[in-house]
């Protein structure tokens, strides 16, 4: 491979359950499941035992039980996988500047140019395998994926699980996509197989053996190409820093409550909650938004917006684009409840607040009146203690007497620019 690119795709095993059991030794080994919290009826995460006895990722706990009667149910812990992401970040960095977080267990290296410096790709691997286990916890594996693009270097992880390393390189590319399914591969959706399939295209090879003049026929310009590359082994696409990923254009939170919410003041709580994450994520980024986007799930709702939504009940969006720019919580959430005035739901189940057409607050002019100033000021200072010492450190009143949603890892990376690039500052 020494005329192409040399990319590696390092992703971590069963993560949240890995992370769960390096934490807790009485569970290793053992069938476990990861919800989201108590009482939480889906899993979000399985441990490498439980996926060799089928149970997956978004089974419900009832059929993992079914396969699993002694299964492990632990509530997910995200601030121990965040800190687990960042150590693992840093130690892929080590090896180029070119890394890409493609999610929160995944990094991708571009080593072209810096594999000389560390004795090849395969060195580098290894390397990668030793510290994970000596800098993050010795029950921690990562599956290593060598190839010349990332589409190759990613399906090449897949291919040995756990703690694999696997290399793909031009002289078998073509035999290794024959044998793979098309579902296992990164950039093929389930419309896009479910057309493939109807053509009788259940594989690469057979793909491959199409015209471009039928692909284009059947596919249209755009997933003829995407197919004439993917079947053939072909990507272009560059490994990015994290440095190069453009600014947020909107911050966003969405929680989906373990019981219906029928109080206006738990509803309230709720939604203020939610506005000062938004808002905060936008301040740490030195960005202020006029696009307030607003929705909840409950039910029964009496609103000519309200819309019923799967699983029963109804749900309501609405929005405000403003003329001037916000990022402090009190406002957000003002506006939210002015918002959905006029929603008269029994309960709620779910909410989302979104803060967008974010700019960056050293182009805004300083507040006019001086209680825009003081108001400012108090809230840079309650930042720099929070940032200091914990989210929610210091936190409204109104949050007093409930259990407050701290921020969360996401499984991929939700506000991307926020979560690689501040929060490690």
């Amino acid at each position: 491979m020494n005329d192409q690119r040399v990319i590696l795709h390092v992703d971590l095993n069963s993560f949240f359950a890995t992370a769960e059991q390096q934490a807790n030794p009485a569970l290793r080994n053992k069938c476990v499941g990861i919800i989201k919290a108590v009482s939480r009826s889906c899993l979000i995460a399985t441990s490498i035992e439980a996926k060799k006895l089928g149970i997956k990722t978004g089974m419900a706990v009832a059929e993992a039980k079914k396969l699993s009667p002694g299964i492990i149910l632990v509530p997910a812990d995200f601030e121990k996988y965040e800190d687990i992401t960042y150590r693992f970040i840093k130690i892929c960095k080590t090896y180029s500047p070119m890394c890409e977080v493609f999610s929160l267990d995944e990094c991708f290296i571009d080593v072209t140019e810096t594999e000389k410096f560390f004795g090849g790709a395969v060195n580098i691997a290894l390397a990668i395998k030793d510290r994970l286990r000596n800098e993050i916890g010795d029950y921690m594996s990562c599956s290593v994926g060598i190839s010349e693009n990332k589409l190759l270097a990613k399906l090449a992880s897949s291919k040995i699980k756990a703690d694999g390393l696997f290399v793909i390189d031009r002289a078998i590319a073509l035999d290794i996509l024959n044998d793979t399914n098309l579902m296992d591969v990164c950039g093929l959706g389930w419309g896009l197989y479910n057309h493939l399939m109807a053509q009788g295209l259940s594989s690469f090879a057979k793909i491959r053996a199409k015209s471009p003049e039928f692909l284009r026929r059947e596919f249209g310009p755009f997933w003829s190409m995407h197919l004439y590359n993917i079947s053939r082994g072909i990507d272009n696409s560059p490994v990015f820093s994290y440095f190069e990923i453009a600014d947020a254009k909107s911050v966003s939170r969405t929680y989906t409550t373990h019981r219906n919410l029928y109080r206006k003041d738990e509803i309230k709580r709720l939604i203020r909650n939610l506005c000062e994450e938004a808002s905060a994520k936008a301040r740490r980024m030195g960005m202020a938004g006029r696009y307030i986007g607003f929705g909840l799930r409950g039910g029964p709702a009496r609103h000519r917006y309200a819309q019923a939504f799967a699983g029963g009940g109804d749900s309501f969006y609405g929005h405000r684009t403003l003329k001037t720019y916000i990022c402090d919580g009190k406002t957000l959430f003002d506006i939210c409840c002015n918002i959905i005035k006029d929603w008269f739901g029994e309960y709620v189940r779910f909410c989302g607040v979104t803060l967008g057409m974010l700019t960056k607050t050293n182009y805004l002019p300083t507040p006019l009146f001086p209680a825009d100033r003081r108001r400012q000021e108090l809230t840079s200072t309650i930042d720099l203690i929070n940032q200091r010492f914990g989210d929610y450190t210091i936190f409204p009143c109104q949050l007093l007497g409930m259990e407050i949603i701290r921020p969360e890892v996401t499984g991929y990376f939700g506000d991307k620019k926020y979560q690689l690039e501040y929060k490690q500052d």
